[in-house]
């Protein structure tokens, strides 16, 4: 069936002039009373303005933050390395304000212990006066640990304790005792409560990782009452090898598996 030529130059007429409008009034904002076509959602990475030391506000900036966080590892450290221009007012100086500035911005989900800070001098395309623009690098540093080392890796409102194979021993790592002399310290005269889950890897039996997990468990337990947290405040239980956090085919990921999460329920 043809097409009556009426009707082709109708239809295309006022396609014309639909899309005339829609730039006229949307795009140019250049009708009285039409809002302007929103811009793109932002990536929600930190954008900082000219001599800024703050960066400008960014509703996806949790979002972005998030996915950050995730590419870390257990134990991981965040490098933050902020940049500023040469003709910025204390270059330097304002490089470690931006740092400081994300780096608040990165707690509590990542602890102070966690959270490297550096500043650099770059060239690109921020000048005074123009668009806010991204101003910092951000890089992982992974933990290694030797076979023999523990570790104590603090994250929000929990803290790992990394043990060495086969071990239940962390109750005579001085800095393990240290650690949990401080936290009995700062919560010996509250109501907060403590969930103690000992963890391993897929070394051994069902049976032989969930009774390895529960001592481990204990290990932790036993360093808080001894210093004066009520046993009933404390409840400890054992995962075994159930719940992993790193590839058990590799020596590094296995030992980040065996560990003692501690969290305070305050």
């Amino acid at each position: 069936m043809k097409i009556p030529l009426w009707l082709i130059a109708v239809l295309f007429a006022g396609y014309t002039v639909w899309c005339v409008n829609y730039w006229h009034c949307r795009i140019c904002d250049c009708c009285d009373g039409q809002p302007a076509e929103t811009t793109a959602q932002t990536s929600g990475v930190p954008l900082f303005k000219w001599n800024a030391a703050q960066p400008e506000p960014d509703a996806n900036f949790k979002n972005w933050k998030k996915e950050l966080l995730t590419k870390g590892g257990q134990g991981d450290t965040l490098l933050i390395t902020a940049w500023y221009r040469a003709g910025e007012t204390d270059g330097a100086k304002l490089g470690m304000a931006r740092a400081e500035a994300l780096k608040a911005m990165m707690m509590p989900e990542m602890p102070d212990s966690r959270l490297h800070l550096a500043a650099k001098v770059v060239v690109d395309s921020l000048t005074e006066g123009g668009p806010a623009r991204e101003s910092a690098g951000f890089s992982w540093i992974k933990m290694v640990l030797a076979k023999e080392e523990g570790a104590i890796i603090e994250s929000d409102n929990a803290v790992t304790f990394l043990f060495p194979f086969n071990s239940t021993e962390k109750d005579k790592d001085p800095a393990v005792d240290e650690y949990l002399k401080k936290l009995v310290e700062k919560h010996k005269a509250t109501t907060a409560t403590f969930l103690v889950v000992g963890h391993t890897d897929n070394v051994g039996s069902d049976e032989q990782n969930i009774a390895l997990g529960m001592g481990r468990a204990k290990a932790i337990a036993k360093i808080l009452t001894d210093n004066g947290i009520a046993a009933n405040r404390i409840k400890v239980e054992s995962k075994g090898k159930s719940e992993p956090v790193a590839d058990n085919n590799t020596e590094d990921g296995r030992h980040q598996n065996r560990r003692v999460v501690l969290t305070t329920n305050r």
